[in-house]
């Protein structure tokens, strides 16, 4: 069979709008408050889902909320009033149920991102937002649906889709224009 990578790009961009439409805005407003009344925010998770949410923490410190990377060099001790945003496709990744115990242990609040709420890291979360992308895990099914894109892909690029679209309405909150958001960017380039 011989691809073609426009044709394989146009149908990953309708598939992961297909995932985007069937995830609860409710969950969205939920985790878009969760970010509002946080004092910090901490971001972790595994592979490709943490550069993920890497770009979103870096999004986030340019409309001024003060976000961190679990594991990076200068990243303060997590507290009882921050908020720990976890993205496990499995939720199951062992390093990230460590990081979820100790944070529980401490206090803080953990919303988790996955496909799998019923999962280790879903039951540990205080709240979580199941993002519908195809998984191996299951068997393949009118829900289930097998995609252009390989392994985790799906979850990852939607996982990042879901938290950029956050990122104007948390402008608004900010009350940061969008023309302004990169005041913030370094500079040392």
């Amino acid at each position: 069979m011989e691809y073609n990578t426009k044709e394989i790009a146009t149908i990953a961009g309708k598939e992961i709008s297909d995932i985007e439409n069937k995830v609860s805005g409710k969950d969205i407003e939920l985790l878009m408050n969760k970010i509002k009344g946080a004092k910090r925010i901490f971001v972790a998770g595994a592979g490709r889902s943490l550069l993920m949410l890497r770009a979103f923490a870096m999004r986030l410190m340019h409309l001024g909320f003060d976000s961190y990377v679990v594991g990076d060099t200068i990243t303060p001790a997590y507290s009882k009033d921050d908020l720990l945003i976890i993205g496990s496709a499995s939720g199951e990744t062992g390093n990230l149920i460590s990081i979820s115990k100790k944070a529980q242990e401490i206090g803080g609040q953990i919303f988790v991102l996955t496909i799998f709420p019923e999962s280790t890291l879903g039951k540990m979360a205080n709240e979580f937002l199941r993002i519908p992308a195809y998984t191996d895990k299951l068997p393949e099914s009118a829900e289930n649906k097998k995609n252009i894109l390989p392994g985790g892909s799906m979850f990852e690029i939607s996982m990042l889709v879901l938290l950029d679209s956050m990122i104007i309405p948390l402008g608004e909150y900010q009350n940061i224009a969008t023309n302004k958001y990169f005041d913030r960017h370094a500079n040392l380039e």
